[in-house]
């Protein structure tokens, strides 16, 4: 394969002579558009920007003799910035090919010819498409798409553009990494190794970002409520009143079996004391079994609930203050009043 010839940089006075030609050319266009440039202003083509273009070509020069090539490529730039030249393109091109930015390189030749036209002898243009054509074997396009409108995109950190992308995009051969980015998505990175003349297409499904809501942290209520409370209370009472119906019955049973009666039916004071007995027994059984009974369901009801249900708010200090549980034991029944 035909190497990429190397040409050395182009004589410093030939190029800062094209800047002072094409800046004062610039500068005349211009005042007679929008007036004399206002002392200070450093516009493209301007006095003090021709100035600085010519200061910085000549780093440039120096650098890219010294090897420093990245950075006599940006004072390259910034002099084409300052003092547009075509020719100075061909000098940019080169310093790509340096760096082993081939798609740079690329680009910058193609510029050159097109801003060149019919300046740029037969020779010179059959020369430089010479090494375009040699370029492309060092280049590759990657088409990019993704799920979301205007995502940008980056290739090795330098943006090219938002989602849709008109065309494919340049690049040189070798592993690239590829990057789209968009608000309230989360970045998508792939890489991607690109051969020479390859054109590789790639899809970005950027997922959404979580909420703030579902990222903040779930707060959790307390497992003991103001009802686990109050069924508590409640069972308490009913064994407390089963507990007092129990003594009744046992001191009734007690006194029953000290009353005497003649004959074989017992008297009416005996009847009343058996029933006294009954009832209290049946009291008692009954408040056992609902105490019982109350403290399962309080007990499963509290530790049994879902933990993710809010906790509850607390109670304003003025209902707190009136908030209250009070059981009521009467003889064979029994209640529970308050306030809540």
């Amino acid at each position: 394969m035909k190497p990429l010839r190397h040409r050395r940089i182009a004589p410093l006075g030939m190029v800062l002579g094209t800047l002072v030609l094409l800046g004062s050319a610039w500068t005349e266009h211009a005042n007679a558009q929008t007036g004399p440039a206002q002392s200070g202003t450093a516009r493209p083509g301007s006095p003090q920007a021709q100035e600085e273009a010519m200061q910085r070509f000549q780093r440039a020069v120096e650098l890219y003799q010294e090897e420093d090539f990245a950075v006599s490529l940006i004072e390259f730039k910034k002099a084409y910035d300052l003092a547009p030249s075509y020719k100075l393109l061909y000098q940019i091109g080169q310093v790509f090919f340096k760096l082993r930015d081939y798609a740079g390189a690329y680009q910058a030749f193609e510029q050159y010819l097109a801003q060149g036209g019919a300046e740029l002898s037969r020779e010179r243009r059959t020369e430089v498409e010479e090494e375009i054509q040699l370029l492309k074997s060092r280049t590759g396009r990657i088409e990019i798409h993704a799920n979301v409108f205007g995502a940008q995109v980056t290739i090795d950190d330098v943006s090219v553009g938002t989602i849709p992308l008109e065309n494919s995009v340049l690049v040189s051969v070798g592993d690239r990494r590829v990057t789209v980015t968009a608000e309230g998505r989360q970045p998508v990175t792939q890489v991607v190794r690109i051969a020479g003349q390859e054109l590789r297409t790639m899809k970005f499904d950027l997922p959404a970002l979580a909420t703030n809501n579902a990222a903040a942290p779930v707060l959790v209520g307390p497992s003991m409520t103001a009802w686990s409370w109050v069924g508590i209370g409640t069972a308490a009472a009913l064994g407390v009143g089963a507990t007092i119906t129990g003594v009744g019955a046992l001191s009734a049973e007690k006194d029953l079996s000290n009353m005497t009666y003649a004959g074989s039916q017992p008297n009416s004071a005996v009847k009343d004391q058996r029933s006294k007995v009954k009832g209290l027994a049946l009291a008692t059984d009954i408040l056992g079994g609902a105490a019982i009974v109350t403290l399962g369901a309080t007990l499963i009801a509290t530790f049994a609930r879902d933990p993710s249900a809010p906790a509850e708010q607390p109670p304003s200090s003025d209902k707190a203050a009136r908030r209250f549980v009070q059981p009521t034991i009467g003889f064979g029944s029994i209640g529970v009043t308050g306030e809540f």
